[in-house]
């Protein structure tokens, strides 16, 4: 799936706070690529810069691997979710071909077609990202820039990433059966049909009216509502459920860059979350629906003991209502 072509739709400067479920991916998937790549401490690395916070290279060189510059070779060369970010893929696939050493590794992690089309995550579509790929467009990218994807594992992270690795064709790598398997899982889910792609727009439709519905009913009950993170998708949910102020008052972020700011488009202000727990709103809706255990757990704690005890709304993958009691797992 492509977006684009789009002009001076880089990604800004890194303003969120890492997440600790994405600090926390982070090192399980160093430990994992150590691990399935039998990589030792000596070995070169390069990590393509990452939008999307949480950086891996720390995590690699704690591991005994060594920083090389972008312009070197290496042993392993990292992309996490940086591929996304650029117009012509091919480019950066065949500059990430180039910079491998004899005998390399080439890791990438990018937003998976396969749960964005199944789960309907609409908000997950926006400015700035010119691909969602599937394993199989991947496969062909890599193809036609000598190399062979060996490896995949698809990781819970952003509401759903694929984390493969590639080698040079030419150096006969053997592919493990998890490329197959996912091949697999992504044509029965339809990935290789037009239509199945095209009937993402009308499911979004309907989750975005669901999620406009939702805070009316909250409007005519009377209840105060706020919202919880501001991501860069929460512009995608609001403008596509056409909710502003008038119905999401206020959001908050932990970030101190966002504060003072709003969400483009809707307009809605950010503050601190020291001001919802000020505010203390009825409702919480969670923007930030892909870490919102996390956000319960934080909610939770912060809030102890002042008998604040807000109905919590996470509107992906799945519309549902959360209390401080619950963990998002066992709804």
């Amino acid at each position: 799936m492509q977006l684009g072509p789009g002009r001076g739709a880089h990604p800004e400067p890194q303003a969120a706070v890492d997440s600790a479920t994405a600090i926390e991916h982070a090192a399980a998937s160093v430990a994992a690529v150590v691990r399935d790549e039998r990589l030792a401490p000596g070995q070169t690395v390069i990590e393509l810069d990452s939008a999307h916070g949480a950086s891996w290279l720390p995590r690699f060189m704690g591991a005994g691997l060594v920083e090389v510059g972008r312009d070197e070779q290496a042993d392993l060369v990292v992309d996490v979710h940086h591929l996304m970010h650029e117009e012509d893929i091919d480019a950066v696939v065949a500059a990430h071909a180039a910079r491998l050493a004899d005998g390399g590794r080439l890791v990438c992690e990018f937003f998976h077609l396969l749960p964005l089309v199944r789960d309907t995550l609409v908000d997950t579509i926006r400015h700035g990202h010119f691909v969602y790929l599937s394993l199989l467009a991947a496969g062909p990218l890599f193809e036609r820039n000598g190399l062979t994807i060996t490896r995949a594992a698809m990781v819970d992270v952003y509401g759903g990433s694929l984390r493969v690795t590639a080698a040079r064709t030419t150096e006969g790598p053997v592919v493990d059966n998890s490329v197959d398997n996912i091949r697999s899982e992504e044509r029965a889910a339809g990935l290789d049909r037009l239509d199945s792609l095209a009937a993402l727009g009308a499911r979004g439709s309907r989750v975005a009216m669901d999620f406009r519905t939702h805070l009316e009913r909250l409007a005519r009950q009377g209840r105060r509502v706020a919202g919880y993170g501001a991501p860069s998708k929460a512009a995608v949910l609001l403008a596509l459920s056409r909710v502003d102020r008038t119905l999401l008052p206020y959001t908050v972020d932990l970030s101190p860059v966002k504060h003072g700011c709003r969400v483009p488009g809707a307009g809605v202000p950010i503050h601190s979350v020291e001001h919802l727990l000020a505010d203390r709103p009825d409702d919480v809706v969670i923007l930030t629906w892909d870490i919102a255990d996390e956000v319960v757990a934080q909610l939770r704690r912060m809030s102890m003991d002042t008998g604040w005890a807000p109905q919590l709304h996470v509107p992906l993958p799945v519309s549902r209502e959360l209390s401080f009691a619950d963990r998002v797992g066992n709804t």
